[in-house]
């Protein structure tokens, strides 16, 4: 996961409340398909955001398995897919505080990955 650079490729965002669905949405993800977390952020009070970052066919698979994942363990709150974000939206996904957070589901014994 590089998250230095957003650009480039679709983006699928998931919603949800809770660590753990999230976490399971994040694994679903990118055991799925071809694509990379780029952003973890809270947005508010339980809930978080989760971005993903790949070809289109992959992002739509990928989150198509985060939000069935997301719903076993919790509420999904919302799905979206950006097949084309331009690169100063792209770019607002980048913040320290995403990055702590993305840092920190990587560091959960699972490691987020494959």
């Amino acid at each position: 996961m590089s998250g230095n650079t957003i650009s480039g490729g679709a983006i699928g965002v998931v919603e949800t409340r809770g660590v753990v669905a999230l976490t399971a949405g994040i694994e679903a993800m990118i055991k799925t398909a071809d694509v990379e977390c780029i952003a973890v952020d809270r947005v508010s009070s339980g809930y978080l955001v989760a971005a993903i970052r790949g070809q289109l066919a992959a992002v739509r698979q990928a989150l198509d398995a985060g939000t069935a994942a997301v719903k076993r363990y919790g509420d999904l709150r919302s799905a979206q897919i950006y097949p084309r974000p331009s690169d100063v939206a792209a770019a607002l996904l980048e913040t320290r505080r995403a990055e702590s957070f993305r840092e920190a589901v990587l560091a959960l014994p699972s490691g987020g990955r494959s």
